[in-house]
């Protein structure tokens, strides 16, 4: 019986004054399994132990913004000596690259994603060939070319982080051949791709699922992810069009920068430096392609139950039959979604909109069936009746009553600046800003004031060593920033008018005074830095608009940007924003929730003895109503959350759930 640390002493209780032969006995240290990063960074704050494994300064220097300043980094030489110190429990919890093994520990996300997309050299040399790899990537994405392959080659997990929409390819097309130019007119003509490709003739890499390239042809995630976009890049443009691997370990990257190899393999790593600078200052990217999200792992507590009385022993053991058959139904990430759909049984998942459906559809199990809902609080009680196997909201459901997990499909947010010679200063101080607000921490300082906000970290934009993205110089600052500079003034488009701003609840109340939330936290950190550069007198101004007007003003930079909130991948004029606008490091990644109903697993409120509990567990009525009974009698098979399920009340108590939703919701129908 998983329990709370606030039920355990009731569980004692019960051992002391009555006959109680079924009770939790927790391992050493904590008596619950940490799962969440939330969770972790609260043990590290309450201690003991605050000790956190990894294989590297670097790697933990990475992770330090998403983690409580209390924790004690502790380096390792090799996994199995990681391993071995989590499972002894030296360390509280630890981090690798890749995929922990699940059996043996609770893996979690770290919230922090590294995306990676194709690489080109700058210029408009590249625009023709950038817009046909952005179409075949899109297209990738809403064909679920990314889940299909991710599960043929399992432990591997992809994070969809969408930088292009991808729910009307028809919106992103390819460049007409006859007109092409650049790059992709030497493709064309030559009739040959060529990718830089990590490693040598001689000695081509072996990532096992991630790509093993010794094996002929090769096989793994980013292979056949390549096989699939290759498919659409010839479906555009000839079957005869080839792929060409050219294999570099060193001096690659100068001949993607001068147009000799036509891009990189999509795995290459977005946020790195290149000669000592950001990579976003030299290169040119494509849609993000997927992004590799690192997970914490922590030990994975077993339970034990003690039987005392042969009688009470087959209680005892019914009971745990059927807690484990409570876990089994358990739900709690998409590959458990996606396992349930593919078996049968119940394939309904509700959403609001049919767009919302769209967004994930990719990540789903073909075998879905979508239920449009008018209302959060339908929505809410088709899950708790069963009737849904899972939703979908954008925000946080109530983790009290449900199992939340992420969709994998992240939608990151940034500062948009008018394109051209006129942004390259003012883009530059955003970013080094940026860098330092992800270095110390400043995201989830913000977040963890403003509950149930929570923040991914997407590092388009290294933030470990924020010395590597300088500030321009004031003195020789040119375009929208000399204007900043010289007129005193930020400007920046905010979604609202001047006689109604917007309330989004913890994403940000701009009608409070001074506004609170999120975004306007992290806008004072965002300012506390920009003035320490420039000045303490730089003032923020925010322009109100909704609509296309404001677009317009970004666009001629009369603005010089919008807020950190507007969304990444939307469209504009109906093509992506990506192809008419300059975007900033990314400041964070909205991800959206699924959630199904979470099995009981704590009966003590049913009795304190044995039987009590098994009837309440085998009735799957949760009766956690606080009214432990004094005689035997018949379980209310109709109470939900202590709650009659028919009831208004509970229907209430169901709406209660919604603000957190909405929120984000919200914000999505203003910004695009």
């Amino acid at each position: 019986m998983a329990m709370t640390r606030q039920a355990l002493p009731i569980v004692w209780l019960f051992c002391q004054l009555s006959a109680c032969l079924s009770a939790v006995v927790p391992d050493v240290g904590s008596a619950v399994s940490i799962s969440s990063r939330q969770a972790l960074n609260a043990a590290l704050e309450a201690g003991p132990n605050r000790r956190m494994g990894f294989l590297s300064e670097a790697n933990f220097n990475t992770m330090a913004p998403v983690l409580s300043k209390k924790v004690v980094p502790v380096y390792f030489t090799d996994t199995e000596e990681l391993y071995k110190a989590v499972t002894s429990e030296d360390v509280l919890a630890a981090l690798i690259s890749g995929v922990p093994n699940k059996t043996m520990f609770s893996a979690f996300s770290s919230d922090l994603v590294s995306p990676r997309s194709f690489q080109m050299m700058p210029g408009s040399t590249t625009n023709d060939l950038m817009h046909a790899v952005d179409a075949a990537v899109v297209r990738t994405h809403n064909g679920g070319d990314l889940l299909r392959v991710a599960e043929a080659n399992p432990p591997f997990e992809v994070t969809e982080v969408h930088t292009c929409r991808s729910l009307e390819p028809a919106k992103v097309p390819f460049p007409i051949a006859s007109t092409a130019t650049g790059l992709l007119k030497d493709v064309l003509d030559k009739k040959r791709l060529r990718v830089l490709a990590y490693g040598t003739p001689a000695d081509k890499p072996d990532w096992k699922q991630d790509g093993n390239y010794e094996v002929d042809p090769p096989v793994g995630f980013w292979p056949e992810y390549m096989a699939a976009f290759m498919k659409e890049f010839r479906a555009a443009y000839g079957n005869d069009i080839q792929l060409e691997r050219v294999w570099m370990k060193a001096g690659g990257t100068d001949m993607v920068l001068n147009g000799s190899i036509h891009m990189t393999e999509p795995y290459y790593i977005y946020e790195n430096l290149h000669n000592g600078t950001l990579k976003k200052w030299s290169h040119k990217f494509s849609c993000v392609v997927m992004g590799y999200e690192q997970q914490f792992f922590s030990k994975r507590r077993a339970k034990v139950i003690t039987d005392a009385v042969t009688s009470d022993a087959q209680c005892a053991a019914a009971l745990k039959t059927c807690e484990d058959k409570q876990l089994m139904n358990r739900i709690t990430t998409r590959e458990e979604l996606n396992s349930k759909l593919e078996s049968g049984g119940n394939v309904k998942m509700g959403f609001l909109s049919q767009a919302n459906f769209l967004s994930v559809q990719s990540m789903l199990s073909t075998k879905v069936e979508p239920v449009i809902f008018l209302s959060k609080p339908q929505l809410y009680e088709a899950v708790v009746n069963g009737s849904l196997r899972a939703a979908l909201i954008s925000g946080v459901p109530d983790r009290t009553n449900f199992t939340v997990f992420s969709t994998d499909v992240i939608s990151p947010r940034a500062f948009q600046t008018m394109p051209g010679d006129r942004s390259v200063d003012l883009l530059k101080a955003l970013d080094a800003v940026i860098v330092r607000t992800h270095n110390a921490g400043e995201l989830l300082a913000a977040a963890t004031a403003n509950p149930p906000f929570q923040a991914v970290e997407v590092h388009t934009c290294r933030a470990d060593n924020p010395g590597a993205v300088p500030f321009p110089a004031a003195s020789t600052a040119t375009g929208l920033l000399k204007d900043v500079l010289d007129s005193k003034k930020l400007r920046v488009l905010a979604s609202g008018t001047p006689d109604n701003y917007p309330n989004w609840g913890q994403d940000g109340n701009y009608k409070a005074t001074p506004m609170t939330g999120f975004w306007p936290d992290y806008m004072e950190f965002f300012m506390t830095r920009f003035r320490a550069e420039y000045g303490i007198d730089i003032v923020l101004e925010r322009v109100w608009q909704t609509g296309t007007a404001g677009t317009e003003m970004v666009l001629n930079g009369t603005v010089h940007m919008t807020e950190p909130y507007y969304i990444y991948e939307t469209l504009y004029k109906d093509l992506p924003k990506k192809w008419s606008h300059e975007f900033s490091c990314v400041v964070m990644g909205y991800q959206q929730n699924f959630f199904a109903l979470k099995p009981a697993m704590d009966f003590t409120a049913a009795g304190p003895t044995c039987d009590y509990q098994l009837a309440a567990c085998q009735g799957n009525t949760a009766q956690i109503n606080g009214t432990k009974p004094t005689t035997k009698q018949p379980l209310n098979s109709n109470v939900v959350f202590g709650l009659p399920s028919t009831t208004s009340a509970a229907r209430s108590h169901q709406a209660t759930f919604l603000l957190a939703g909405a929120v984000a919701l919200a914000v999505e129908a203003l910004l695009h």
